[in-house]
């Protein structure tokens, strides 16, 4: 079953699929000792090309679940 979920989701948008497994990308940076998250004005490019994909994730999981 996981593989068929993982080939729906990933045939509608292939960077989608990670996010799933491996959770949401939070971008932080170390303040004082300690992790703090990072700010959107404040984040590199990586970080700015990670969060959509979470943001497509999110949509698609929630767009495909019924309320029947």
């Amino acid at each position: 079953m996981a593989k068929k979920l993982e080939i729906f989701i990933q045939s509608i948008y292939v960077d989608a699929w990670n996010p799933i497994v491996e959770g949401p990308f939070i971008p932080i940076k170390e303040v004082n000792g300690e992790l703090v998250p990072i700010e959107w004005d404040d984040m590199k490019d990586d970080g700015e090309r990670k969060v959509p994909h979470d943001q497509k994730a999110k949509s698609i999981l929630t767009s495909s679940l019924s309320s029947d």
